[in-house]
């Protein structure tokens, strides 16, 4: 009941994705089962007027009818061919659309749960084959009503045959009905053999493809990065070819072909055993019907009637074992699929609107461990931020301070504690609100190969003075209007091959600029100054500090001299708020900081 559940679901979703898609195919299914007969039956017809010494003009007649007919289904089967291939794209286009859209609106502490990212790489690995999406199952249910409707016409065809059969009373076992009775049960048996041998086969080959599947993902990797000419300059430089294709190549060679020569000789092995079974079948059927035209039940051109019915019966049965053994394959990943779009967020906000006019945020003992973690990765911290004051965050990497910023943005809720702002728990506030609360440069940000206004607006309406002033904030404004199409130039190459490769430095000033043009009460910079220089780490600290002097500001950063213009500094070590004060209080204390603020010292001062 669950498979099938699952299939009259799958054709819902394919419904609603594409409405034209089932019908096109269920229309060319029946030509392609018609098809065959047209040719049976008129072949028959004209043995019969042949043999009947017919005159050449009802002879002619036939003829031309076989061809007029076989010429529209002929048409018919070319024109939905191609129609129906457009079709599938967009399905596949739609389908896609629909899981990109939904992955974007995943919250981001699902999207890092590894179970959920575990079931997105099944999806994606499925994605490469035909086997995962759904224009396969399309195909699979055109060949599948194939089959039923050849099986349907054949059985009508025959039913004189089978009357005959039935009816005869000869003395020999080949005149008697048991002979059609044992010749039924030898295609019933052959039917469920072939299925059983069809639901293994396929069994093992989804296995041996998933196998192959992280071969191959392992192999295009790879060729990803070889192609990918921002890191061309490392590999040539420190010669990691010979690294990358013992990797890669070899292992898809050995490994490869061994897992291939496996799926190979199965195959080989079932389809030779389900041949063997056709042949036997097919000589039964034969043996029958020779007999029978044999005694003078029927005349020649039944005789090709007949046999072309029997030998349709035999290829239906084989389309409805093969198509009904693939279910194997398609049902799992079809539950993949719905497993993802049908996925819910554990996270639910509030509805109250935030007053942005004042801002404080406070920490009320926090602790947090990540999901399936046994470890805290935050524990038991306390700190309040006032309204308009610029907080120093430092501390040895791991010791908790993005985390800390993750919890503040709502990325993640707290494990225990709880987070206020303006005295209110984050949780009460509406989703907007967090999200219009705070402008965040993360140290993993991300500029796209888009236009470059559209990296710093994230959209496409904007405010041109607004853009240039947040450039000029950002001290990139120079470099911008040195771009051949200023702020319309591609960043990268990926999409338009004119566009301007930028530096990592440049890229974060570009960040910086995102995150002044969102105007934000609250800034977050994550490390947003590592891939700059000192000199130009401190103008944009200064830059940024006269910009957001009115705004509460949080940085991060292990370059513990950006800390000096902040009105606090929140020093973690693991996982655990430490100390707390301003640069002086906590140089006076000789602590942590002061300790981590002497290690960088001595280099600039030796």
């Amino acid at each position: 009941m669950r498979n099938f559940k699952m299939i009259f679901k799958m054709y819902g979703e394919i419904h609603r994705l594409e409405k034209h898609t089932i019908p096109a195919k269920l229309i060319n299914a029946l030509i392609q089962a018609a098809r065959p007969f047209v040719n049976i039956y008129f072949t028959a017809k004209l043995v019969t007027l042949l043999s009947n010494g017919a005159d050449f003009k009802d002879v002619l007649i036939y003829i031309c009818l076989a061809l007029i007919i076989n010429f529209i289904f002929h048409f018919l089967n070319n024109f939905l061919s191609d129609y129906e291939s457009g079709l599938q794209h967009i399905l596949l286009d739609k389908e896609s659309e629909k899981m990109a859209k939904k992955l974007y609106k995943t919250e981001y502490e699902k999207l890092e749960d590894s179970e959920f990212r575990e079931i997105i790489h099944k999806h994606e690995e499925a994605g490469a084959s035909r086997w995962a999406r759904f224009p396969y199952f399309i195909w699979t249910t055109s060949v599948f009503i194939s089959g039923v409707l050849t099986l349907t016409i054949a059985i009508i065809m025959i039913m004189p045959l089978l009357k005959i059969g039935f009816t005869a009373t000869g003395a020999g076992f080949f005149e008697k009905p048991v002979f059609l009775i044992t010749l039924i049960c030898v295609i019933v048996s052959m039917a469920v053999i072939m299925l059983l041998i069809a639901i293994k086969m396929n069994k093992s080959y989804l296995a041996a493809n998933e196998a192959y599947a992280e071969l191959d993902r392992l192999f295009y990797s790879f060729i990803d990065i070889f192609r990918d000419y921002k890191t061309g300059k490392e590999i040539r430089l420190y010669k990691e070819q010979e690294l990358i294709n013992h990797i890669a190549t070899d292992k898809i060679l050995n490994d490869g072909e061994k897992t291939l020569k496996k799926i190979s000789m199965k195959t080989a092995k079932t389809s030779s055993f389900v041949a063997i079974m056709g042949a036997a079948v097919s000589f039964g059927v034969y043996l029958f019907i020779g007999v029978k035209g044999l005694y003078g039940l029927f005349d020649i051109g039944n005789l090709v009637l007949y046999c072309g019915a029997f030998m349709q019966i035999i290829n239906g049965v084989m389309q409805l074992a093969n198509t009904l053994g693939k279910l194997v394959e398609i049902l799992p990943l079809a539950n993949v699929y719905f497993t993802i779009i049908e996925s819910t967020d554990d996270k639910r906000y509030g509805e109250k609107e935030l007053n942005q006019d004042k801002i404080e945020i406070e920490f009320r003992n926090v602790s947090f461990r990540y999901p399936g973690s046994k470890n805290y990765a935050l524990k038991n911290v306390n700190l309040h931020i006032k309204d308009g004051k610029h907080l120093a965050v430092v501390g040895r990497n791991g010791s908790g301070k993005t985390t800390f910023i993750k919890l503040m943005c709502r990325l993640y809720d707290v494990t225990e504690g709880e987070i206020l702002i303006n005295g209110i728990n984050i949780k009460d506030y509406t989703k907007d609100s967090i999200i219009k609360l705070y402008s965040v440069v993360f140290q993993d940000f991300q500029m796209f190969s888009l236009e470059l206004y559209k990296n710093v607006c994230t959209s496409e309406k904007y405010s041109k003075d607004k853009l240039y002033s947040c450039l000029e904030q950002a001290n990139i404004k120079a470099r911008v209007l040195n771009m051949p199409q200023k702020e319309n130039t591609y960043l990268y190459k990926n999409i338009d091959k004119a566009g301007i490769e930028i530096s990592g430095g440049e890229a974060q000033k570009l960040a910086l600029a995102r995150a002044l043009y969102k105007d934000s009460p609250v800034v977050i910079l994550d490390e947003p100054t590592a891939a700059l220089d000192p000199v130009a780490e401190n103008e944009i600290y200064n830059r940024f500090n006269s910009f957001v002097q009115n705004k509460t500001a949080i940085y991060i950063s292990h370059r513990l001299s950006s800390c000096a213009f902040c009105d606090d500094i929140a020093v973690f070590e693991k996982a655990e708020l430490v100390e707390f004060g301003t640069h002086r209080e906590l140089i006076d204390s000789g602590g942590k900081y002061f300790e981590l603020w002497n290690a960088q010292a001595k280099y600039y001062t030796e």
